[in-house]
């Protein structure tokens, strides 16, 4: 591991070296990067110290974890511009799975990390739970590898738990969201946030965020997606395919708004996403409707503008779908429906439906 100069054994500066099971491992001291698993003589290893020597080191960090170890990895992710790049949304979920993570790690070493050890962490987690932790992993490897802190990605060929076969979020139905308005009148926050969620077909975490200034001179509501990035556009002072009885009540109940956003509290300030979930879910009990949600409501434009024959581009634009075979769920349901309760003498709503389906936007 060492290289002679004038006879005299010498190492070569700015080497981290750790000893783990009789193995030494290597790291360049200033950028963190694993260096060869070669003598420091050898060319290939001078080859890539070279490399590090020119790069520009990380900012200085305050943690006292040795470098190579799964700790260190897991705090320089969190410093990086990797994590920053990701949703507001989801970083707290992928910093709470990469903390537990670190936490479990500490003294191990990034480099003997393997596939198996990724998928012994996710066996005692429950399906959803283990799908999280393994984005985290996957966020992990691949900055690790980028970085040059493994050679490999060690979640490479690790499978996901399968996730039990479900809808999901119970959708709401006409009754329902009858219910909720004989609990909560005209004039609430309640009222207002449910026919805001039940018109635009927005996730809660968009929801919280809409107000006027979104509406276009042509009549649209515009807005950007946190969870995708795909914009949506609502029909508010446009034609709406024939709906315009079901939005007139949110547009009376918004039309005094003179705030940034809809959503606000009995201060006036605006919702944070997740007290506004709570707040709403808690709303939906209050009324008599215990297993509903926000997103629940998303499902319910969706199959409203199914059943209204709303054509498959229309209703893709309108809840912000990155695909149309996410839409075509919702219509294929609406024709076998329709079809039962008609005996089956009419047809589809929208002739050619599967060939349109197959299409990207």
């Amino acid at each position: 591991m060492r290289r002679e100069v004038r006879g005299t054994a010498v190492k070569l500066p700015r080497v981290h070296r750790v000893t783990a099971g009789g193995k030494v491992y290597s790291y360049h001291r200033r950028t963190r990067a694993l260096l060869p698993d070669l003598p420091e003589s050898d060319p290939r290893f001078i080859e890539a110290w070279l490399k590090q020597e020119q790069r520009t080191p990380p900012k200085a960090s305050k943690s006292k974890a040795a470098i190579g170890t799964i700790a260190e990895g897991c705090e320089a992710f969190l410093g990086s511009q990797s994590f920053k790049d990701l949703s507001e949304n989801y970083r707290p979920v992928i910093r709470r799975h990469v903390e537990r993570i670190k936490e479990q790690g500490s003294d191990g070493l990034m480099r003997d990390l393997r596939p198996e050890h990724v998928s012994s962490d996710l066996e005692p987690l429950t399906p959803a739970v283990a799908s999280s932790r393994m984005k985290a992993w996957r966020h992990l490897g691949a900055f690790w590898k980028a970085t040059g802190r493994t050679q490999t990605d060690p979640t490479a060929g690790v499978s996901r738990k399968r996730l039990p076969q479900t809808d999901g979020h119970k959708e709401w139905t006409r009754a329902d969201l009858e219910a909720f308005r004989a609990h909560w009148p005209e004039g609430t926050a309640q009222r207002l946030a449910c026919e805001l969620l039940q018109w635009t077909g927005a996730r809660i975490s968009d929801a919280v965020r809409l107000g006027p200034q979104m509406v276009g001179r042509e009549g649209l509501l515009h807005y950007i997606q946190i969870k995708t990035g795909n914009p949506a556009m609502v029909p508010w002072a446009s034609p709406a395919f024939g709906l315009e009885d079901e939005r007139e009540t949110l547009r009376r109940l918004t039309a005094e708004v003179r705030a940034l956003v809809f959503m606000l509290t009995d201060y006036g300030k605006p919702r944070s996403v997740k007290a506004a979930s709570q707040w709403f879910s808690e709303a939906a009990r209050k009324a008599g409707l215990e297993d509903l949600t926000a997103h629940g409501l998303r499902k319910y434009r969706m199959n409203a503008l199914a059943e209204a024959g709303v054509p498959l581009l229309a209703m893709q634009a309108w809840v912000g779908h990155v695909t149309l075979e996410e839409v075509n769920d919702y219509t294929q349901r609406a024709d076998r429906r329709r079809m039962m309760l008609e005996g089956g003498v009419v047809k589809p709503a929208r002739s050619g439906r599967k060939h349109i389906a197959k299409a990207k936007p």
